[in-house]
């Protein structure tokens, strides 16, 4: 099992070991980022293993490397020898690890490392992307038996990460640490156990501290929400593909609380991915067993199955995928969570005789408007692409229009329920209120798909008008217990409606 390391990031000794206390318990090993300590901190560096109280990892990184040291290599020299010399009889009061760099070796550091029993972690950071040759980089890395080598390399794209994964897989058994930076390597942080690494980075995020790597997660993070030191090697991966917008996605406390209710040893991860190809690439490397589809693959996805369920024939988009005989089966979830959403809402079993406004044109809208029709309401369909509303809304003989103030009347004769399935107002997206030029009459219903924040920008508007609203948590709750369902053919846990 990985141990949790907590790279401390703060400017003063005292701030980082009060940041510390308040994770104690959470980790294992704390990093002190000496590179990011004021000036006149640096004499303290020696005492911190003591005060810590755990094994430290001491780290003097260059800016080069993505750190924050600017004076040379002599003063980080100085700096880094006054930390591990003068060590004492019991090895706890020193530093655990020093992190030296593959091109830094001086004889003298790395002897006083050998003498007084600190490991050298011998890292490479690659901070613009990654190297052609990962066999290579390693080798330069792996040359000296008691180092722990470390590379960090940044992916671009989801179909790095696979090929970071898919290389770090292969390795022979023994010490090492491989990380992924960034957005696209964040899933390699939490499968750090399946790719053979013996310590995963965390950043103080929630205790306001800056974080030490691009794509660090917070203790609490691996613990609450991926539950990582119940994962091991042989545990089953399931993936949400989509946009970076996944990265702030809830379905992973959703799902990996489910798995740990139904004692499953599986793990939900978000894969960042701007294409299906590269999205498929990640699956087939992590051996991904089911994966959510998000915004920009819903409807791109569909060419690339196998097989599609009934439900994406009609709506033309896909939200789930399941690994079955001869590859990946296609489903749509959205159409079943927002029905069952919805009709709860209203308190009422179909939408016959009901007026709907629905606001976008996109994978989940599709769903929407296919509900809708199912249900029996008269809906017009806006969007900012007045083609793709058009598009949409002739399937289903619905009215269509731009999302502006031209629509006015058009929502006015369909205004017994708003429906806004578009990311506008979703924290992390476009902000703002999609219908900011609509006014409310306080006599319809509001149904925001946005679930983050809880009350986006237009439910405000529409409850100070008295509309009844709701956002789409409930939606997202429904929709990920059928993938569940579709995935492990279980039934869901009640985690799922807690």
């Amino acid at each position: 099992m990985p141990l949790i390391c907590l790279s401390l990031t703060a400017k003063t000794i005292a701030e980082n070991l009060a940041v510390l206390e308040r994770y104690r318990g959470k980790v294992d090993i704390a990093e002190l980022r000496a590179d990011l300590l004021d000036p006149s901190e640096a004499f303290a560096v020696r005492d911190f293993p003591v005060l810590a109280g755990l094994p430290c990892i001491l780290a003097v990184r260059r800016k080069c490397d993505g750190g924050g040291f600017v004076d040379g290599e002599g003063q980080r020299l100085v700096m880094l020898a006054k930390a591990i010399a003068y060590a004492r009889p019991d090895q706890s009061a020193n530093y655990a690890y020093v992190d030296l760099e593959s091109d830094f070796h001086v004889p003298a550091v790395e002897e006083a490392c050998h003498t007084f029993g600190t490991r050298i972690i011998r890292s490479r950071h690659d901070i613009a992307g990654m190297p052609a040759d990962l066999g290579a980089a390693w080798a330069e890395l792996a040359l000296e038996p008691g180092e722990i080598p470390k590379l960090a390399v940044t992916p671009k794209g989801a179909d790095d990460f696979a090929r970071l994964y898919s290389w770090a897989r292969g390795l022979p058994k023994g010490e090492r640490i491989i990380v992924g930076m960034g957005e696209f390597g964040m899933p390699s942080r939490v499968l750090a156990a399946k790719i053979g690494t013996c310590i995963a980075y965390t950043s103080a995020l929630r205790a306001g501290l800056p974080g030490a790597a691009p794509g660090h997660l917070d203790p609490s993070a691996l613990e609450e929400t991926y539950r990582f030191r119940e994962l091991g090697e042989g545990t089953a991966v399931y993936a949400l593909g989509g946009g970076l917008q996944v990265l702030a996605s809830k379905t992973p406390q959703l799902h990996n609380a489910a798995f740990k209710a139904a004692g499953m040893d599986a793990v939900y991860v978000p894969i960042p991915s701007a294409d299906v190809e590269s999205f498929l690439a990640a699956l087939e490397a992590t051996g991904a067993r089911g994966a959510s589809v998000a915004v920009p693959l819903k409807e791109a996805i569909c060419a690339r199955l196998a097989r599609r369920s009934p439900e994406v024939f009609d709506i033309g988009a896909c939200n789930t995928i399941a690994l079955e005989e001869g590859g990946w089966t296609g489903y749509n979830t959205d159409a079943e969570g927002f029905q069952r959403a919805l009709l709860e809402f209203i308190g009422h079993p179909d939408l016959r005789g009901r007026r709907v406004t629905l606001v976008g044109a996109g994978g989940v809208a599709k769903a929407v408007a296919h509900v809708l029709a199912d249900l029996g309401a008269s809906a017009v369909v806006l969007n900012r692409t007045v083609a793709k509303a058009r598009a949409l809304a002739q399937r289903y003989g619905f009215a269509y229009g731009p999302c502006t103030e031209h629509s006015s009347e058009l929502v006015a004769d369909h205004q017994d329920i708003i429906v806004q399935a578009t990311s506008v107002g979703m924290e992390g997206e476009r902000q703002g209120d999609p219908l900011d030029w609509y006014e409310f009459t306080g006599r319809e219903a509001v149904f925001d798909m946005v679930y983050r924040p809880e009350r986006s920008a237009m439910l405000e508007r529409a409850s100070a008008s008295g509309c009844k609203t709701t956002n789409g948590w409930k939606m997202l709750r429904y929709q990920s217990a059928a993938q569940f369902e579709l995935w492990t053919g279980a039934s869901p846990p009640d985690s799922y409606l807690a």
